[in-house]
């Protein structure tokens, strides 16, 4: 019974990896969606989202499933609710991109403005990296490596400022529309971000149990 209970959580873990891997998928798809003004890209991202929340619901379910069933004690107690809390993350940061990709659908126009669109990759890799170093440190349960994803999200916060501030610059030559969804695209790569550093503070409290990094 403990040996299958064992193969169960270990499994739950390895499929955070899994979905992790597609929602950074997701995030770069938009991104280049959003550049290249491709629309089939980011209507496959947006479709892809149905995945990645089918995946969540079923992990959600196991997940408490084996807090109701196996009491589970010390750090598989910790494991399961830091899982628990990082599928929640997962999951927004997946709609984020799906957020991202309907922009690309639903106001094509604002691909022509070369001005911001560097910038606007440069945000959305950067959002997408630091993405990466989260499910890096979750792999190998490197609590330090997840400490140093804060000091990361720093540049992110730096390119999100920067281009708020060219979005400023253009506001006289783009229609209010226009600069509104160029506005919420950052948002939605700075808040992607966010998302990863929270997975990263979830590992700290798996690996200090200080309750603290739950947030």
């Amino acid at each position: 019974m403990r040996d299958t209970y064992h193969k169960e959580l270990e499994r739950l873990d390895q499929d955070v990896l899994r979905m992790g891997a597609m929602v950074e998928a997701a995030v770069d798809s938009a991104t280049l969606a959003l550049v290249e003004g491709d629309i089939d890209r980011a209507c496959r991202v947006m479709e892809a989202d149905d995945g990645i929340d089918a995946l969540f619901i079923d992990m959600e379910i196991r997940a408490l499933g084996m807090l109701a069933q196996q009491q589970p004690v010390a750090s598989d107690l910790r494991l399961i609710v830091a899982i628990l809390r990082v599928l929640t993350d997962l999951e927004r940061a997946g709609d984020l991109a799906h957020n991202v990709a309907s922009v690309v659908c639903e106001d094509l126009e604002i691909v022509v403005l070369r001005e911001v669109s560097a910038p606007m990759y440069e945000l959305g890799r950067a959002a997408s990296r630091l993405f990466g170093k989260a499910l890096d440190a979750w792999a190998t349960k490197d609590a330090d490596k997840a400490a140093e994803l804060e000091e990361l999200d720093d540049e992110i916060d730096r390119l999100y400022h920067d281009l708020l501030r060219e979005l400023f610059h253009l506001r006289t030559e783009t229609s209010f529309e226009v600069a509104m969804n160029l506005v919420l695209v950052a948002r939605y790569f700075e808040r992607i971000a966010d998302h990863a550093v929270n997975m990263a503070e979830r590992l700290r409290y798996f690996a200090t149990g200080d309750e603290a990094h739950l947030g």
